[in-house]
């Protein structure tokens, strides 16, 4: 077995991190996994739950807690003291006779660097970005592709799109795995998604962050007050230092009377919530690295309204699976719900085309496998 350690700098219950979670529970008796996290929190509790070996290294909130953005005069310091933190689990990764490093997440593919390098084992990076502008300033995306060329041995991207955004040589060992869906798929239970009235319920999975887009859901969300069948559901909370723009949202529904509109906070039975739902809507203003919960959707039998950028156009088959719109457009995305709301029999094609496209491109088995038959790949060829 390989021993593999996996290097995230958060522990929370979010898009890359659930990916992750999903790969180590299916990789299966080739790898022997070692997690290192910076801290506790829900993930760690998860994958002890499946006897997955999990350390949790602390590393300082400031630091942790520091945003994508944030080039100042503190930038200095702040690499310092990752640098610090990378060498810090060079002894663990010899200790475990670890033969190679995966990283989760940006922050930790700097410090895993170091990390790696220490204990002279191969380096992974797992980019789950975009590494662009709006999503990073132009002089942090660069950085990043720059040091995406010779820090890692190898870079793994959840998405073409993603990909694409480092702006690689073709010398580069890379590979595109999706984040595949991890439960048995099954038809849609008509019976959980029968209801007494003819109530339309419309639903957006993800943290509050303002460039997912929930503030247009808003604005499309205005136009339907007058329309009692219409509920939007929004599932999902503000993390990551994001609490300011939850609060404007709020503002918002309060200032527009959007008693259509539910916050329903952190939900852990996403798919139950599915199956009571009609439509799946995804808004990011800015390019999605992949579109996890899109997956997500598509497998519990939704039809899709998502943005016409990144990973969603590699997903969602247009007027096949659902509607790929403008970004940012309230006015595109409320005629979009509209066609939908109007077009029950089509909407029913969608969401069963959809079913079908998870089982044949998106399940667990298939990522795991290129995972494992990259890693054999690369660490042949170091």
């Amino acid at each position: 077995m390989l021993r593999i350690a996996y290097i995230d700098h958060t522990a929370r219950w979010s898009g890359g991190e659930v990916a992750l979670y999903n790969i180590l529970t299916n990789i299966g008796e080739h790898i022997d996994p070692l997690v290192i996290l910076a801290e506790e929190g829900d993930l760690a509790d998860r994958l002890r739950q499946r006897d997955i070996d999990v350390r949790i290294v602390p590393l300082d909130d400031s630091i942790r807690n520091r945003g994508r953005n944030a080039v100042n005069l503190g930038a200095p310091a702040a690499a310092y003291r990752l640098l610090a933190y990378g060498k810090k689990l060079a002894p663990l990764l010899r200790e475990e006779k670890v033969v190679c490093v995966h990283t989760n997440s940006l922050k930790s593919a700097f410090y895993g660097a170091v990390a790696a390098k220490s204990a002279k084992v191969p380096l992974i990076w797992h980019i789950r970005d975009h590494i662009g502008p709006p999503y990073l300033k132009p002089i942090v995306a660069k950085g990043i592709r720059l040091m995406s060329r010779f820090l890692p041995n190898g870079v793994i991207a959840n998405s073409k799109s993603t990909l694409s955004a480092l702006e690689l040589p073709p010398d580069k060992k890379t590979l595109v795995v999706y984040s595949a869906f991890a439960k048995a798929i099954t038809a849609r239970d008509v019976t959980a998604n029968s209801r007494d009235d003819d109530s339309f319920n419309v639903v957006l999975v993800g943290r509050l962050a303002e460039w997912k887009g929930q503030h247009i859901l808003l604005e499309a969300a205005r136009t339907f007050l007058p329309d009692k069948r219409v509920k939007f559901w929004l599932a999902g909370d503000a993390l990551f230092g994001e609490e300011e723009y939850k609060r404007r949202l709020e503002s918002t529904m309060r200032e527009y009377g959007l008693d259509n509109v539910n916050l329903l906070g952190h939900v852990d039975d996403i798919q139950g919530l599915m199956q009571r739902c009609d439509l799946l809507i995804h808004t990011s203003i800015t390019p999605e690295p992949f579109g996890q919960v899109i997956i997500e959707g598509m497998a519990a039998g939704l039809p899709v309204i998502a943005s016409n950028e990144g990973g969603p156009r590699e997903t969602v088959v247009p007027n096949e699976t659902g509607l790929l719109i403008e970004p940012g457009d309230p006015a595109k995305l409320e005629e979009a719900i509209r066609w939908m709301l109007e077009h029950p029999q089509e909407r029913q094609q969608m969401g069963d085309k959809g079913m079908e496209r998870v089982k044949k491109h998106f399940v667990i088995e298939n990522t795991v496998k290129d995972i494992v038959h990259y890693y054999k790949g690369l660490l042949a060829g170091v």
